[in-house]
């Protein structure tokens, strides 16, 4: 095998190398974009859960269609198996989601919890 012929093989394998690259990187971004898309759904459902309890004003239909798009979002996710993980610490866990002991979750770098613990005599504003 001459010199040119291993040169051209290096570079086929380069190029096989970065299309791979390529499609992980774009199954990754779009694993992303779903789950910020299931966060902001998330905190749109929030808000209608707590205009609901504060204010009376029921979510009614708004509701149901948020779940479902979430839902399917998740079946999504959850179709693509353990290679979207990678991309689950830059997007957080879905807004409101406790971990098994019942916690929040604490907002990064601000070592202060999602909502105020109890006795704790802060309160959060909207």
């Amino acid at each position: 095998m001459g010199l040119m012929d291993k040169v051209k093989a290096a570079a086929q394998d380069a190029q096989v190398q970065a299309k791979k690259a390529t499609a992980q990187g774009q199954e990754k971004l779009e694993d992303l974009k779903e789950r910020r898309k299931m966060d902001d759904l998330a905190k749109q459902l929030g808000y209608l859960i707590y205009r609901e309890r504060s204010e009376g004003t029921p979510g009614g239909s708004d509701v149901d269609r948020l779940i479902g798009e979430m839902k399917e979002l998740d079946a999504q996710i959850s179709s693509r198996g353990p290679q979207s993980a990678d991309v689950s610490s830059d997007a957080g866990p879905p807004a409101g989601s406790a971990d098994s002991t019942g916690k929040q979750p604490t907002d990064e770098g601000s070592g202060t919890t999602a909502s105020s613990d109890e006795g704790a005599g802060e309160k959060t504003g909207f």
